[in-house]
């Protein structure tokens, strides 16, 4: 079965591979759209998006739009701007639970058959002083995923009390993507090596 990620995220790659699932990776170049009041919405819009962009340039397989969102009170937060964007995004993060919510997409290239739908994971943050904002800000980069920071290696001081998919928060919420190959009529691990 020809598996294709419609994500140049290395962290979605690798979760696939951990799970010995056989895949490529194509750049979707769509621009993720973050307009929209629900973070559901933008998820499942621009997962489907990048997904529908790969499929088009493809003849067979299955395609994988993936998208994350992280919600911080009422405001849906992407991927930082800069580092001065994420340095503010930690420090407002500090003392709170933030919700991750991230898209899927699998599209059927053959058939056109598509099916949508996200997972959301409640996380922590634990309180973080002023004077170790700069120290944990160092050492959480680099800073392309929503929310701006890893919930991998140092992130796990600061980011606890996970509530939901542990893999959601890192992008690619497995269990609910082996239900959507499900729903195509297929399992996902067909695919494996």
């Amino acid at each position: 079965m020809k598996i294709i990620l419609a994500s140049v995220s290395k962290r979605r790659s690798a979760i696939l591979s951990s799970c010995g699932i056989r895949h490529s990776v194509v750049k979707s170049g769509i621009e993720e759209d973050m307009r929209g009041k629900s973070p559901v919405n933008i998820a499942v819009k621009n997962a489907c998006l990048k997904a529908k962009a790969v499929s088009e340039k493809i003849t067979s397989g299955y395609v994988i739009g993936a998208d994350t969102v992280v919600l911080l009170g009422r405001t849906i937060i992407g991927k930082p701007r800069d580092a001065a964007h994420a340095k503010k995004m930690l420090k407002g993060m500090s003392g709170k639970t933030i919700s991750v919510y991230t898209g899927l997409c699998v599209i059927n290239s053959v058939t056109g058959k598509k099916v949508s739908g996200y997972e959301k994971t409640g996380v922590k943050v634990k309180k973080i002083k002023p004077s170790e904002i700069l120290k944990y800000f160092k050492l959480l980069g680099p800073y392309d995923k929503a929310g701006g920071f890893s919930i991998e290696g140092v992130g796990s001081f600061i980011f606890d009390d996970i509530k939901g998919s542990y893999f959601n928060v890192l992008g690619l919420p497995t269990a609910k993507l082996s239900d959507m190959f499900r729903k195509l009529g297929t399992d996902i691990l067909k695919s494996v090596k």
